[in-house]
């Protein structure tokens, strides 16, 4: 897909609640949640980066409940951080395809909202700074 092309009917957006708080992690229940058609499972986790990838500029990983354990479970992607404070950006990998993944989190409540888009669509930086400023 094209980067310049408008997606914005096809960004798929899931709210999340937090259900526990760890010292390195969060944990997360989705809110309503239709999972049917994403990658994206109703429990997730973000948890602090704590320097065993070869990965730079990461604070957060996020990672989704799709085994009997987290341990086991599929880190998604590194959360890069933004200029904007709580905006974060990542990138869902498959065999053929990168797609962008935008997350929020709100301070005062500690929401999570997890903006996918369509599988394949990927822009270039600047265009992912105008979609965060967008949020």
């Amino acid at each position: 897909m094209n980067a310049n092309n408008t997606t914005d009917n096809k960004i798929k957006c899931y709210r999340f609640n937090p259900i526990k708080f760890n010292k390195h992690d969060t944990i997360y229940q989705g809110i309503e949640m239709n999972p049917k058609d994403s990658f994206i499972t109703e429990l997730v986790k973000i948890e602090k980066f704590q320097g065993y990838s070869n990965a730079y500029n990461l604070g957060l990983y996020f990672r989704i409940k799709d085994q009997s354990s987290w341990a086991k479970s599929k880190k998604i992607t590194g959360l890069w951080k933004t200029t904007r404070l709580g905006a974060f950006f990542g990138d869902f990998r498959d065999n053929t395809n990168k797609t962008l993944l935008l997350f929020k989190l709100d301070p005062q409540s500690h929401e999570l909202t997890v903006y996918e888009y369509p599988r394949g669509y990927y822009p270039n930086r600047n265009l992912i700074d105008n979609l965060i400023a967008a949020l």
